[in-house]
C-alpha cells in the first residue's frame, strides 16, 4: 500500500476522525505504521475508544480505498495528504485539520486569503456588498474562500472571479457531488482560477451533518472570516465562532436594523468584530498577517525599485505592470500588494498605481 493510499484507508476507517488521527499521528508517525501496528499496541496507548478500536481491527478497506482514487482521477482531482509539503500551511494549524483534504483545481498562491459567507436568501443590499467586497479584496491580491452554496456565498465566488486573486470554495459534499446542482458551472469557473476542495471523499451526497465540519475548513483557511447577512442560528455564525477559536480574526458587514438578516452580523460587531464597510477596512485589519504571508515572496530591493520607477511618472494598472516585470498577474499581484501595504505605493481611482509621495 503507497502512502496515499495510507492516507485515505486511515481517513475512510469508521469513528476515527481528524483529532484522533492527529494523535495517533504523534505516537505513531506516519499511516502505514498506524495501519501495520498490531491492535493491541495500539489499544495500550489509551488514544482510542472501543469503536475505534473495532474499526482499527476491521482494517481498512482496500476496495473502498480503489475506488475513492479511481473517482478521483475521473473527477481530475486529487487528493492531499496532511504530510504534503502542498498541504495549505494555514489549515495545518488548526486542532483538527483534515487528514486528506481533495481537490479539484489547485491552492497554488491562495494565500492571503480571506472567508466571506451568510444567508442563502440574502437582499439586495447582502448581495451587492459580497459581490463588491470579494472583487475589491481580489484585486487588492487577497482570495476569497466560501462555501458555493446560494446567496452570499455565490456572490463572493462571483465577485473573486472578477478580481484577480484566486478563489476556493469548500463542499459539504465530495468533489465530484456538487450542491446546489445548479452552481456546477460556478463550481468549473472557480476550479480554473482556484479550488474546489472537500475533506468527505468522492461520491459523498450533501448531508446536513456535514456543512458544520465543512465550515471550520471556511475559517481554517483564512486569515479571517467576514459575515454577511446572517440570522443568529446560521451556517455562517457557525463559521464565525470556529473562527474566534482557531485565532482567526472576526469581521462583520453591519445592516439595516429592520432587517432579521442584520442580527448575526450586529451580534458579532457587539461581541468585539471588526465592522467592515469595503475593502480597506479588512486590509487593514488582516495586514499584518498579510505583511507575514508575502515576506517569503517580498520582492528584491531591484525588484520594488522597478516598479517604483514605473509608477514614478505615470499612472499604470497591475495588468500593464505586470507586462513590464515580464510576470503573471497574480505574481504582480503580490509584489504591488507588498510595495501598497509598506507605504512605498498607493492606489487610485481606476484601479492604478503611482508613488506615494511624502505628504501622502
Amino acid at each position: 500500500m503507497s502512502t496515499i493510499e495510507a492516507w485515505i484507508a486511515l481517513d475512510l476507517l469508521p469513528a476515527i476522525g481528524p483529532r484522533t488521527v492527529r494523535k495517533l499521528l504523534e505516537r505513531f508517525h506516519s499511516p502505514e505504521r498506524i495501519l501495520s501496528t498490531p491492535v493491541s499496541e495500539i489499544k495500550e496507548s489509551g488514544i482510542l475508544n472501543k469503536a475505534q478500536i473495532e474499526a482499527l481491527r476491521n482494517g481498512p478497506d482496500e476496495q473502498k480505498v480503489g475506488e475513492v482514487l479511481g473517482a478521483l482521477e475521473a473527477a481530475d482531482a486529487y487528493a492531499l495528504c496532511l504530510d504534503d509539503p502542498a498541504y495549505p500551511a494555514v489549515l495545518r494549524q488548526i486542532e483538527d485539520p483534515p487528514s486528506v483534504l481533495y481537490v479539484k483545481g489547485s491552492l497554488d498562491g491562495f494565500e492571503p486569503a480571506v472567508a466571506i459567507v451568510g444567508t442563502r436568501s440574502p437582499s439586495h443590499y447582502g448581495k451587492e456588498t459580497a459581490f463588491t467586497l470579494a472583487r475589491d479584496l481580489s484585486t487588492h491580491g487577497i482570495s476569497i474562500v466560501s462555501g458555493l452554496a446560494r446567496g452570499i456565498d455565490r456572490e463572493a465566488h462571483l465577485g473573486a472571479l472578477d478580481g484577480i486573486a484566486v478563489t476556493v470554495a469548500v463542499l459539504g459534499s465530495g468533489v465530484d457531488t456538487i450542491y446546489p446542482p445548479e452552481h456546477a458551472d460556478l463550481s468549473d469557473a472557480i476550479a480554473k482560477k482556484g479550488a474546489v476542495v472537500s475533506e468527505f471523499p468522492p461520491g459523498t451526497k450533501p448531508d446536513a451533518r456535514n456543512f458544520p465540519r465543512r465550515n471550520r475548513i471556511i475559517s481554517g483557511l483564512s486569515a479571517g472570516v467576514i459575515v454577511i447577512e446572517a440570522s443568529l442560528p446560521s451556517g455562517a455564525m457557525i463559521t464565525a465562532r470556529f473562527a474566534g477559536e482557531q485565532g482567526r480574526l472576526v469581521m462583520a458587514v453591519p445592516g439595516a436594523v429592520t432587517n432579521v438578516r442584520s442580527q448575526g452580523p450586529h451580534h458579532l460587531i457587539r461581541q468585539g468584530a471588526t465592522l467592515v464597510q469595503g475593502a480597506q477596512d479588512v486590509i487593514a485589519e488582516i495586514a499584518p498577517q498579510v505583511k507575514s504571508l508575502l515576506s517569503d515572496t517580498e520582492p528584491s530591493l531591484k525588484q520594488q525599485d522597478m516598479i517604483v520607477s514605473l509608477v514614478m511618472g505615470t499612472p499604470l494598472s497591475i495588468e500593464e505592470i505586470a507586462r513590464e516585470l515580464q510576470v503573471d498577474i497574480p505574481e504582480a499581484t503580490r509584489r504591488v500588494s507588498m510595495l501598497e501595504l509598506e507605504g512605498a505605493i498607493r492606489r487610485i481611482e481606476g484601479n492604478r498605481f503611482v508613488v506615494r509621495s511624502n505628504n501622502g
